[in-house]
């Protein structure tokens, strides 16, 4: 009986001495006033506090940074601003998981106290996580992880967004633009590289301006809006919304008109659009002197087209300008007119199986013309004075005009028939010849005997 009790309580002591070599115990036991001087929750350090005092700091704490923090989900082709009211913290939970991880057994009592640094207890509002979950880029859970792992510290940081991987879904190309250079484009290859390969992500504002910042070389204005035209005229054949874009006001040389873009920093013109569908990736490159830009996305149902209509041409007028530098009725032609145009661009969006379901304007534009200027001369060209009219040679006492002018009409009147006679001249002579007398052909009076 001896022996099995000396063995018992050998046993005993055996296994006491191994759980006490042990660094971490699962068996715990509160005491009222454990401390862990250095620890920390939620990276507020504790130090020396009482529970009260612990809860007070951390509530404080919690306050200022709601307060004080913007927070940004950030990631390739994602930048989600976070409302830090999305985040409700559990501070009681908090410190009461703190005091029990933070204790030592009341056997334990030759140890120092443990140094422990927690996160905080918390939950996110529904309405953050269905925003996450409809936004198909993201990777929902992973996501969701980095969020938790980083508000839970109290960290003001950009938290990285975990993209899912488009890999290994089936995509297709859904819309794309081939156009040759035709201008000088300063400054091609650097937006190339940055524009290429970039994430349109579901329900984000991308404004092509911000991208192009970003390029860390130089490009001119003409470059800028030959790459923004095209990508416009990419959008033109999804269902993207276009959100901002701006007319070059000028008959394009690349493209038709209505299909270019212009983007202008100084001005603020800019190119943008939301993608409302899949998630999509840009693709930009050079095929031998022609500028490719495609759109490829997860399979869609839809698909989308552009048609420019109601062309109107605007005829130019004529305007005159005077100078004293040239000779009297002298003139220049300083610009050639030409005629302008008016210009509506409609896009389609159909099922892939049936027939053109909607219809949309989506910009009509209007291309000034040309006004033909002519400079004229202010001078007055010399001219032959009118002849005098009023001379009278004949001493009449009325001019020679009108003295003509009477006789002709004089002559006129007496070769006229007498209206109220109903007789003419001739008629009027053989009443006055005496009886029996008459007129000869020869106009001679023959009077019988």
């Amino acid at each position: 009986m001896k022996i099995l009790t000396k063995s018992i309580t050998l046993i005993c002591l055996v296994t006491l001495f191994i759980y006490l070599l042990l660094p971490e115990s699962n068996i715990t036991f509160l005491t009222v006033d454990a401390k862990s001087v250095g620890s920390t929750i939620g990276g507020i350090e504790i130090e020396d506090l009482e529970k009260q005092e612990i809860t007070n700091r951390l509530e404080t704490a919690v306050d200022d940074w709601k307060r004080d923090t913007t927070l940004a989900l950030e990631g390739e082709g994602i930048n989600i601003a976070l409302d830090t009211n999305y985040f409700i913290f559990d501070v009681e939970a908090s410190v009461n998981h703190y005091l029990s991880v933070s204790q030592k057994p009341w056997y334990a009592f030759w140890k120092s106290d443990s140094v422990v640094h927690i996160p905080l207890q918390l939950t996110i509002e529904p309405e953050l996580l269905t925003m996450i979950e409809k936004n198909s880029l993201l990777d929902k859970d992973n996501t969701i992880e980095n969020i938790t792992s980083q508000v839970s510290m109290l960290s003001k940081d950009p938290i990285q967004a975990v993209l899912t991987d488009l890999s290994l879904f089936e995509s297709e190309r859904i819309a794309f633009s081939l156009e040759e250079v035709s201008i000088n484009a300063v400054g091609l290859t650097e937006i190339i590289a940055a524009l290429n390969e970039q994430v349109i992500s579901t329900g984000n504002l991308f404004s092509l301006s911000e991208k192009m910042n970003e390029i860390s070389g130089v490009y001119d204005d003409k470059t800028a809006d030959f790459v923004a035209s095209l990508l416009y005229s990419v959008l033109l054949q999804t269902d993207f919304e276009i959100v901002e874009r701006h007319s070059q006001g000028a008959l394009p040389t690349y493209l038709e008109p209505g299909i270019e873009a212009d983007i202008d920093f100084n001005t603020n013109k800019d190119l943008k659009f939301i993608n409302h569908g899949n998630p999509a990736v840009l693709k930009v490159s050079l095929k031998d002197s022609s500028l490719l830009v495609e759109l490829y996305s997860l399979r869609s149902e839809t698909v989308g087209k552009y048609e420019v209509r109601d062309s109107q041409v605007v005829n130019p007028r004529t305007i005159y300008r005077y100078s004293s530098d040239l000779k009297a009725g002298e003139e220049n032609l300083i610009q050639e007119g030409s005629p302008g145009l008016k210009v509506t661009v409609y896009r389609m969006i159909s099922d892939k199986k049936g027939p053109f379901e909607k219809e949309e304007i989506i910009s009509q534009d209007y291309y000034p013309p040309t006004h033909r200027i002519v400079m004229r001369s202010l001078l007055t060209p010399e001219t032959s004075p009118e002849p005098e009219l009023d001379i009278d040679l004949n001493g009449d006492g009325l001019t020679d005009m009108n003295s003509n002018n009477s006789g002709s009409d004089n002559s006129a009147n007496n070769t006229n028939t007498d209206e109220e006679s109903g007789k003419t001249d001739t008629e009027d002579d053989l009443d006055s010849l005496p009886e029996g007398s008459y007129y000869d052909k020869a106009g001679n009076i023959i009077t019988p005997k």
